[in-house]
């Protein structure tokens, strides 16, 4: 999980650049304390997607540094040239 927590600070150095960051979680007791980290890291957007086949669940964790009118602002900007 320390991997996970590191590429959460490190996404801030990028945070104008990509849209959404995502990483895969297998256990879902980490999610709240990656959901508490993100908070810390000013994150405006995280999502808690999870993804079941068979008896096997896991998850992903997204986040955005940027608000849903930015992030229309950064699709716009990169596709409708």
């Amino acid at each position: 999980m320390s991997f996970i927590h590191k590429m959460i600070k490190e996404s801030r150095l990028f945070s104008s650049q990509i849209l959404w960051f995502t990483c895969l979680v297998s256990k879902k007791e980490h999610i709240r304390p990656l959901q508490l980290t993100l908070k810390k890291a000013n994150c405006v957007q995280v999502k808690v997607v999870k993804m079941e086949q068979g008896h096997k669940t896991n998850r992903f964790i997204a986040w955005s540094f940027l608000s849903p009118e930015q992030v229309n602002q950064w699709r716009d900007d990169r596709f409708n040239n």
